[in-house]
């Protein structure tokens, strides 16, 4: 019985050496949690395959609604963005909470489990099942889930449907001026001025001969 005892004693004190050097929640919990996403429309109709961008300082990762994926673990809050077209975007932001790994390395005095824990993020939780609607912002707390049910958590927020991008007016091309050639040269021929019309003086000299002159004279009775 005595060596019994001992053992029970040893295997205490070595299960809270560990629990110290490790990180009682990174072994509890591990370092990944599985979230489950959902989405809704604004009359409550659940909307299956949206796209959701699932993000904090150790994740960004792209998952359908619907599904469910593993999540690393961090002291910050995770950020959740689901869209469909037609729809506008719902958003939600899940609070990042200390869990009981990290509650209970606090409680025995295991300041390098709890560093660790919080390093890795072990000692931390959000909700498992994340449920968004369309058209809201709404915030996440563990705290207010039961058991491992679906959290619709508390609108904050509202968002709208992305205005379509307007159609760029198509402007005609401008039309190139057409550049005519200048006309070719039109041959105008040389005006040439009329010729004079003889002056008497300028008739050649007129020679009157005798006979001529005989016959201008009246006959002789």
């Amino acid at each position: 019985m005595r060596g019994a005892g001992w053992r029970f004693w040893g295997l205490c004190v070595g299960a809270g050496v560990l629990s110290i050097l490790t990180g009682c929640a990174s072994v509890t919990h591990g370092t990944t949690q599985n979230v489950k996403i959902e989405t809704l429309s604004a009359e409550g109709k659940v909307v299956d395959g949206a796209r959701c961008r699932v993000s904090n300082d150790r994740n960004d990762a792209v998952v359908r609604s619907g599904q469910t994926l593993p999540v690393r673990r961090s002291g910050e809050n995770l950020s959740i963005e689901c869209t469909q077209a037609g729809l506008a975007p719902a958003r939600g932001q899940a609070i990042s909470r200390v869990n009981v790994g990290l509650v209970g390395n606090v409680m025995i005095g295991g300041l390098v489990g709890v560093a660790i824990d919080t390093g890795t993020g072990a000692g931390f939780n959000y909700p498992s099942w994340i449920r968004l609607i369309f058209g809201e912002v709404r915030s996440f707390d563990r705290t207010a889930q039961t058991g491992d049910e679906a959290t619709v958590g508390m609108k904050i927020g509202t968002t709208e449907v992305a205005a379509p991008k307007a159609a760029a007016a198509s402007v005609p091309a401008p039309v190139p001026a057409v550049v005519l050639p200048p006309p070719p040269p039109v041959a105008v021929a040389p005006v040439r001025p009329a010729p004079a019309a003889p002056s008497p003086s300028a008739a050649p000299d007129a020679r009157v001969s005798m006979d001529d002159l005989r016959g201008l004279l009246p006959a002789k009775p």
